[in-house]
């Protein structure tokens, strides 16, 4: 479709699965029980589950992962190709490319294999398009492989049946008109044409694909392998470059977590100007549910959502806030497992209890990418994360597993008493009351909530984890975290030494529509000029 200009509970706490688009809530009382457990950590910070917590709740040693035969990206060793590489720019990688595809003598599998390194190394640079002297060389692979579903909208999902030819570039070096930048089928599925556009006079230059379906008519869809993107009401569309005055998201695809054997699409926001390459360095704040961050288009996005770049930049123009990349991590099926630090019972038995492996792959995995990929600030006191519900959850996990590397820790509307509704294992207050090295951490927090006391806290009353939340900024304000804003709403916040932002919306409900009015507090203070 062609784009536009542009476009848990009752009483006790609140759990949101928020696996997808459904923005249902599940809303679960389970009475308090306000016993302190002891925990440890391990050397360097990271959290040490007792054998007993693990074994009571069911949880086995899974054992190392198998070798899968492939290497990287699973690409087949650049040994077995008959076509080669030896080296250079993407453009050069790109021509060699096409020198392969061409070769009357080389294997079928072994062509398909260069292809797949191709993408793999340009998807390693730059990206998608690939810049030349005077333009931009566009790639599509028709294959499930390389088309992957990039919006929330059924219209662009792959499919051969869709995909027929001629296939062009079409957007606003062209006035949106197809056929008039056809690419070139090279064979094998792969197509791809140069285009000379100056980006001083299409900045942020948009575009998507266009395609035959099988009776003939247009179909718009995305550039699969674009870097660079944006949504509007018609979904994903592709940017060649960013431009001055607006930032845009870029897709780091199939990024994996080692140790929970997943993979995941990361979207990155990187802030006006970031393109023009000046050498600025920016912090960087790591968020979770990255799915629901942006806008509704993206998959597995709930109906409505945190819009944080949007107000990133509002914020940046009003001077409230430095410029400065966002990084958000898309949660999964096993978002209750990866956002929890040890395992609960809500009703079907034993469940959760991931945290430790995703907080691996955030502090230990994903940030060394985001830092060797782009421009980043890559210090303690640069780095920040930050979530809603057990996404605050585990930011304060991380917090504690990897206190050197995270200075900044936001959680809004926080589910703080994971481990306690059906079973005995330490909540996060527990976890915090019993650090020892928490006094001495010189982090920062950000912690809020909407509801409200209701029938009072101490009666098992509150909502939006209200009750919760003013547990954990005592435990912080007792650990030494005194420093409160002087004026909420001031710009910029002060004092220099701020060091605990607790924040109230009274009877705010819990979800994305109200982290999104708040999200802008986190923001000054992390990102304060």
């Amino acid at each position: 479709m062609r784009p536009s200009a542009r476009g848990l509970a009752l009483g006790a706490i609140v759990l949101t699965a928020c696996s997808g688009g459904d923005d249902g809530d599940d809303d679960v009382f389970i009475p308090r029980d306000s016993g302190v457990i002891d925990v440890g950590f391990r050397d360097g910070g990271e959290f040490e589950l007792p054998d007993a917590w693990l074994r009571d709740a069911g949880v086995r040693d899974s054992g190392p992962v198998p070798d899968s035969g492939v290497r990287d990206g699973g690409i087949p060793d650049a040994g077995s190709m008959a076509c080669a590489f030896a080296g250079g720019s993407d453009l050069d990688h790109y021509r060699a490319t096409l020198d392969c595809l061409a070769d009357p003598n080389a294997a079928e599998m072994d062509k398909r294999a260069f292809v797949a390194s191709f993408v793999s190394a340009v998807e390693d640079g730059d990206g998608f398009p690939i810049a030349t002297a005077n333009g931009f060389v566009f790639v599509y692979v028709r294959t499930a492989q390389f088309d992957v579903e990039d919006d929330a909208l059924p219209a662009e999902d792959f499919s051969l049946a869709r995909r027929n030819g001629p296939i062009s570039v079409a957007g606003d070096v062209d006035m949106w008109t197809p056929g008039t930048n056809l690419l070139t089928d090279r064979g094998l599925d792969f197509f791809s044409t140069e285009i000379a556009i100056d980006v001083s006079a299409f900045p942020r230059a948009r575009y998507k694909f266009v395609a035959r379906d099988a009776s003939g008519g247009d179909v718009w869809f995305s550039d699969p392998l674009s870097r660079r993107f944006d949504f509007d009401e018609n979904g994903r569309i592709s940017i060649v470059r960013g431009g001055e005055t607006q930032g845009h998201i870029e897709g780091l695809r199939d990024v994996e977590a080692t140790m929970l054997r997943n993979r995941r699409t990361i979207y990155v926001y990187v802030p006006p100007g970031y393109d023009a390459g000046r050498g600025e360095r920016y912090s960087v704040l790591y968020m979770h549910d990255g799915n629901n961050l942006f806008h509704p288009a993206q998959p597995r996005s709930a109906p409505a959502t945190w819009n944080v770049d949007a107000v990133f930049e509002a914020e940046i123009a009003a001077n409230a806030a430095r410029p400065g990349i966002i990084v958000g991590i898309p949660n999964n099926a096993n978002r209750i497992g990866e956002y929890t630090h040890v395992p609960d019972d809500i009703g079907g038995g034993a469940i959760g209890g991931d945290g430790e492996l995703y907080a691996h792959f955030v502090a230990e995995e994903l940030k060394p990418l985001i830092d060797a990929r782009y421009r980043t600030l890559s210090d303690r006191a640069n780095t920040g994360v930050l979530g809603s519900s057990l996404g605050g959850l585990i930011s304060f996990y991380i917090a504690r597993a990897y206190p050197t590397v995270f200075r900044f820790i936001g959680g809004m509307s926080s589910t703080f008493y994971w481990g306690r509704f059906g079973a005995n294992g330490p909540t996060m207050l527990d976890v915090y009351t019993s650090s020892s090295e928490l006094a001495t951490s010189d982090q920062i927090f950000y912690l809020d909530s909407g509801g409200g006391p209701g029938i009072g806290c101490s009666s098992g009353g509150g909502a939006d984890n209200y009750c919760e939340t003013l547990q954990m900024r005592s435990i912080l304000t007792n650990a030494g975290f005194a420093t409160p804003p002087s004026d909420p709403d001031a710009v910029p916040l002060t004092p220099a030494d701020l060091d605990l932002f607790h924040y109230w919306e009274p009877n705010a409900p819990h979800n994305e529509t109200s982290w999104n009015a708040r999200i802008h507090r986190p923001l000054r203070m992390f990102f304060r000029r």
